[in-house]
């Protein structure tokens, strides 16, 4: 069985552990010697405690040429393996079997780096008329966390790439939208009495409650109104609080209550219209009703002026804020991954639910963007993680074709 040419890379960074939220300096030393050994310097942008990092590397022109071009961007990190039945390997021990590459990041995403990192010698051998750009992401797994601070970056320093293919398993198919992905957290504060003074307290639950139900209208009010958007399963956006934690036992008032919303905005739909809803939901409404209530229960209880009033709040946080792809119908992009993808002349795309940091090179970086890998996203995540060895090769032939690009002039 002849394997394909980029597996011995992919093996070596399957075999470098860089789970989400820990450190993902053994993918990055891998990386940045090869690039160092290729004469190239790579350019980190870091967490805030300084221990994972971006990494933005550019191939010019053979003019010097460092502007334009194609961005191949993909995430380090993995997801946690922790309680996953793991039975044809160690997820951190690359195993061929049966067609098959067994490890965790397999399918999502560390086939796509290492078709990425084969090709980089044969990018330092040939006359490019473009530059080639890599840029490889931190924490992509708990929201997009790293890739905006890269994107910024690299747009501050004057690079200005035109297309970007981010390689998430798509099975090698060009996917040109997907929605916004949003994590918020709301938490309310309220004064804890025994239930047999219940007249005393302020009860954290019942606004909680309040902001659930203003949440199950909002996203109703999505499903009958919309925007629409019937290029994908579900044409609408999408939202609900989906995690409740509060209150101590039946018999005490609730006094702190942490709830966690998500939404998934199709491309029509931003981020800042959302967020002002909730907002104005929780300043206009869930808010002076509590201190309202506050007022009631401080009276009631004889408590000096001001003492239940001031104590009681809710607070707002954006933990996550994955920006909608909306690549346009008959977009450059497109025409040019399905030729690298080996379908001459076709501008087929599709459309998806799940969120990637395809927005994100759109948005903050005005890049054209596309979403083409190799694997299948529900193999991503999976015990037993796992690609077959011809969508790495598929992957390794896209990576030829983009060669073949970026030596054309």
């Amino acid at each position: 069985m002849t394997l394909p040419a980029s597996l011995p890379w992919i093996e070596k960074l399957i075999a470098a552990q860089s789970i989400s939220q820990t450190s993902n300096r053994p993918v990055l030393d891998l990386l940045a010697a090869e690039f160092e050994a290729h004469g190239l310097t790579p350019h980190y942008t870091y967490s805030e405690d300084g221990e994972r990092a971006n990494l933005f590397v550019t191939v010019p022109a053979a003019d010097g040429g460092t502007d334009g071009g194609v961005v191949l961007s993909g995430h380090t990190d993995v997801v946690p393996v922790e309680g996953q039945a793991w039975t044809v390997t160690d997820p951190f021990t690359p195993l061929v079997k049966d067609g098959k590459l067994y490890g965790r990041g397999a399918s999502d995403m560390k086939s796509f780096i290492g078709s990425a990192m084969w090709l980089l010698p044969q990018l330092r051998e040939a006359e490019l008329a473009r530059p080639v750009h890599f840029a490889f992401s931190y924490d992509e797994e708990i929201g997009c966390v790293g890739a905006p601070a890269m994107v910024k970056d690299f747009k501050a320093r004057g690079i200005n790439p035109d297309f970007a293919v981010i390689g998430e398993p798509s099975m090698m198919q060009v996917i040109s939208a997907h929605k916004g992905a949003h994590r918020g957290r709301v938490t309310f504060k309220g004064i804890a009495k025994h239930a047999s003074l219940g007249p005393h307290g302020v009860n954290a639950l019942a606004q909680a409650a309040e902001f659930i139900t203003f949440f199950e209208q909002l996203a109703g009010h999505w499903r009958k109104n919309g925007p629409f958007d019937e290029g994908f399963v579900v044409p609408y956006s999408t939202g609900g609080v989906n995690f409740a934690r509060g209150g101590i036992q039946y018999n005490i008032v609730g006094e702190h209550v942490v709830l966690e919303y998500d939404f998934r905005t199709v491309p029509q739909m931003t981020t800042d219209e959302v967020l002002a809803l909730v907002e104005a939901k929780i300043a206009d409404d869930l808010l002076p009703a509590l201190k309202e209530r506050a007022a009631d229960a401080e009276a009631l209880a004889g408590a000096a002026p001001g003492e239940f009033v001031d104590a009681v709040g809710i607070t707002h946080e954006l933990l996550a804020a994955v920006p909608a792809l909306g690549t346009a119908d008959g977009a450059e992009i497109i025409a040019l991954a399905n030729e690298w993808a080996g379908r001459p002349g076709s501008m087929e795309a599709q459309k998806v639910t799940y969120g990637t940091e395809a927005g994100q090179f759109a948005l903050y970086g005005g890049v054209q963007a596309v979403v083409c890998g190799p694997g299948d996203i529900a193999q991503a995540h999976t015990p037993n993680e796992w690609i077959e060895l011809a969508q790495i090769e598929a992957c390794d032939r896209f990576m030829l074709k983009v060669l073949e690009w970026a030596s054309q002039e």
